[in-house]
């Protein structure tokens, strides 16, 4: 029952196939220059239908989640053109299989014995918790720098079935995952590119972009994960009022402490995002966000990391 919501919960939402908007992700939504000394508050409802599908993996993983997420930006005028916010979300996370976790995570089997036999995680549906901070500084409109943590409250413990030992092992212990990030990005022009009002493909260096996105995380316990830099090179354009946004690049990936057999690799990582207006207070967005992995080790294969979604931001 669960999951036949969730999933008419997904279709109700997409019409395409999702994008993390920027008001879900820490943007300022009044969307209006702020002048010196002027004051902002934008609320936001945030909902998103989303899914993970880690192809790649010896057990491959999957989840599928909804988010509800409530919260606001609080956004100062600096003066020159230039702005600083502070945004902060939280709700519940409604998780049919595995939870959300940082990239590059995974669980390595004991391969002790000679016969081991290999069993997906049981699927299990709960309710989780999240939360995203984010302070943002817009130096002008060309460049702007982001500081982020991201806390994932896991509330049950996460089983998994062992037929060699005819017993269950915990596989993820319920508490808290932790993520921090920074990112920096530069845009080559103003960004003002619409196709629908006439402008021709080599307009679209006034979308152009250049980002510089560092991540890093923990897992429940306060283990360290690792590691991974995205350097990508993006465009962003509109079709009337229908905007759009990919970009892609290199993903430097290096592994925490847990993983001592793994060795630090180079992925490749993009994503593609829309969003579209419903009226002055709401907006549609859908992305999908794709990893492919050249290196094949213990507990990791060659192969595709998924993850899309689709939702709506509210202005309350």
């Amino acid at each position: 029952m669960f999951r036949s919501r969730l999933l008419l919960l997904a279709l109700f939402l997409s019409p395409f196939a999702s994008m993390a908007p920027a008001h879900a992700h820490g943007s300022h939504g009044g969307g209006a220059e702020l002048e010196a000394g002027e004051f902002d508050f934008t609320p936001l409802l945030t909902v998103e239908g989303h899914a993970g599908l880690d192809d790649n993996l010896e057990i491959p993983e999957k989840h599928y989640a909804a988010d509800f997420l409530i919260g606001g930006e609080f956004a100062w005028g600096l003066g020159n053109n230039k702005q600083f916010s502070l945004s902060a979300f939280v709700g519940p996370a409604l998780v049919r299989g595995g939870a959300e976790h940082f990239y590059g995570e995974i669980h390595i089997e004991d391969h002790s014995e000679e016969e081991h036999e290999h069993e997906a995680h049981p699927t299990r549906s709960r309710v989780d918790f999240k939360a995203y901070l984010e302070a943002n500084y817009k130096h002008s409109d060309r460049l702007n720098i982001q500081a982020y943590w991201s806390p994932y409250l896991v509330t049950s413990d996460e089983l998994e079935f062992h037929a060699d030992e005819n017993e269950w092992e915990k596989f993820e212990s319920k508490g808290i995952k932790n993520e921090l990030g920074a990112k920096v990005k530069y845009a080559f022009g103003d960004g003002d590119v619409d196709f629908g009002l006439g402008d021709s493909v080599s307009d679209l260096i006034d979308g152009a972009y250049v980002s510089v996105d560092h991540r890093q995380g923990w897992g429940v316990d306060g283990v360290f994960i690792g590691n991974y830099t995205d350097p990508r090179l993006g465009v962003g354009f509109n079709y009337g009022e229908t905007s759009f946004q990919v970009e892609a690049g290199p993903r430097y990936y290096t592994p925490g402490s847990y993983a001592s057999d793994l060795d630090s690799r180079t992925d490749f990582a993009g994503e593609i995002m829309i969003s579209q207006p419903v009226n002055d207070d709401v907006e549609f967005f859908a992305h999908w966000k794709v990893v492919y992995s050249w290196d094949k080790t213990e507990g990791w294969g060659r192969g595709y990391q998924h993850h899309v979604g689709t939702g709506i931001a509210y202005k309350l």
